[in-house]
């Protein structure tokens, strides 16, 4: 932690990405001309109350926020520790499938040499990256810190802010690459998703958000032809598409599951699982919209998901089918919230920044056995 005034640190002074500009000279009288160190640390009675400002705790808090407000965050494999050592790239093999051949043949116990062949695996594999190049922050000026330190509930209100910003960047950013992996044309240009064409379609119609029973049939046939179980994928549905999933019997009415009490979804509210599929929901979902080069978040995104021959991105997204191995996410040593100070003579405050640097990987391709990514879509039209 960084905490010395502002005439004294030139980072501070330098305004460095956060848009601090003013400057001042600061002129204290000795028992106050002291270098921060979580807190004024200082003996003075008028400003002794501000050394119970600890970034440190402060910092465990966010950090604790944050995590509890993470959706695709909370489903990314944190590769946190590869570059505890330091690093901004880590690689991450891309195996191929390997075929098994018959040992012995003509029903005679004798092992036939010809069939003996091994594959050069340096011919075949191949990597993926995961570079940690994003870096965002929250910032806010608290003032009175005395009387804030004075209840915890005022500080937990910040915490939470604070945390929850930062979640939501890294959850958007997360959301925005797993629609590049999986849409045709995604930019509006001619980049296609290295999973585009992996959809499921869960609706009954162009312009349904209702999930209906052949469309949870259509997911379990995906999820078998491709070599996996139901338990290795976690269904993340718009909220208007997850409400649409207590319009089935088999949610709506504890006769057509078999459940009773508080397992009724009526009364717990819980959705639970949908074919054996975890399902959750988010309103961080992401797209680039119908004729736009900028993302943005939406409730109701939109995509070409079918073909790379639509051109009118009207086909509704209405969630995704995430393999537990398609997402991986890394923060830098340190920065996955860090907490930084400083006190603000001229406004009598607290100038409080939390910021995290990390990176986001979503693997995957269109070959059987390695579709880690669907786009849970209504039919094209």
């Amino acid at each position: 932690m960084f905490n010395y005034y502002e005439g004294q640190n030139s980072w501070i002074a330098s305004g460095a990405d956060f848009n601090i500009t003013s400057r001042i000279s600061l002129d204290l009288a000795g028992t106050n001309n002291v270098a921060l160190a979580g807190g004024l640390r200082d003996s003075d009675s008028q400003t002794s109350g501000l050394q119970f400002f600890v970034p440190e705790v402060w910092g465990a808090s966010i950090m604790d926020y944050m995590e509890k407000s993470l959706v695709f965050g909370a489903l990314a494999n944190d590769q946190s520790a590869l570059v505890a050592g330091g690093g901004d790239r880590i690689h991450l093999p891309k195996h191929t499938e390997l075929s098994a051949s018959d040992t012995y043949g003509s029903g005679v116990e004798t092992l036939i040499d010809s069939n003996l062949a091994f594959a050069k695996s340096t011919d075949t594999e191949d990597e993926y990256t995961l570079d940690i190049n994003q870096a965002i922050h929250s910032a806010i000026s608290i003032t009175d810190v005395a009387k804030v330190q004075a209840s915890f509930d005022v500080m937990n209100i910040y915490t939470s802010k604070l945390g929850y910003a930062l979640a939501k960047k890294v959850d958007q950013y997360l959301a925005l690459k797993l629609f590049e992996s999986i849409a045709f044309n995604y930019a509006n240009g001619t980049d296609d998703g290295t999973q585009a064409g992996n959809t499921i379609e869960i609706a009954a119609s162009h312009d349904s958000t209702d999930i209906v029973a052949a469309g949870v049939s259509n997911m379990l046939e995906a999820i078998y032809t491709n070599d996996s179980n139901a338990s290795d994928y976690v269904m993340v549905l718009t909220p208007i598409v997850y409400a649409s999933l207590f319009k089935l019997d088999a949610f709506a009415k504890y006769e057509g599951t078999g459940l009773a009490g508080d397992s009724n979804p009526l009364i717990s509210g819980f959705a639970g699982r949908l074919g054996g599929v975890d399902v959750i929901v988010s309103n961080n979902f992401m797209h680039y919209g119908a004729g736009s080069t900028s993302s943005a978040q939406s409730a109701s995104p939109v995509g070409n998901f079918s073909s790379n021959s639509v051109v009118d991105e009207s086909e509704k997204l209405l969630g995704y089918l995430i393999h537990k191995d398609a997402m991986h996410i890394a923060y830098s040593p340190g920065m996955k919230a860090r907490v930084q100070s400083d006190y603000h003579l001229a406004s009598l405050s607290t100038r409080f920044v939390a910021d995290s640097v990390y990176g986001c990987l979503v693997t995957g391709s269109t070959t059987s056995g390695n579709k880690r990514v669907f786009a849970l879509v209504s039919p094209a039209s």
